[in-house]
């Protein structure tokens, strides 16, 4: 089951995506957008087992993709601190 925070997700400003991996059977996936990142609220959510990926938020864009000529990065998450 996948959760948006309503109150958050209305934000025009946010720039930050927080995807919590909980830790349960049905392993859900809770999307939080912020302006800044609360990092004690990110070790207790590792703390109870959950991973967290972080990234920013992209803008919608109008434009054509243009296809990247290097290699991809992977992104990147925390499971540990």
């Amino acid at each position: 089951m996948l959760k948006i925070d309503p109150v958050e997700s209305n934000r025009e400003n946010s720039v930050f995506q927080l995807f919590f991996l909980l830790n349960n059977e049905n392993q859900d996936i809770e999307v939080v957008e912020v302006e800044e990142i609360d990092f004690t609220e990110v070790k207790n959510r590792l703390e109870k087992g959950e991973s967290v990926f972080i990234t920013r938020k992209r803008k919608q864009k109008s434009e054509p993709i243009l296809v990247a000529s290097e290699e991809t990065v992977e992104p990147w998450y925390f499971t540990h601190l």
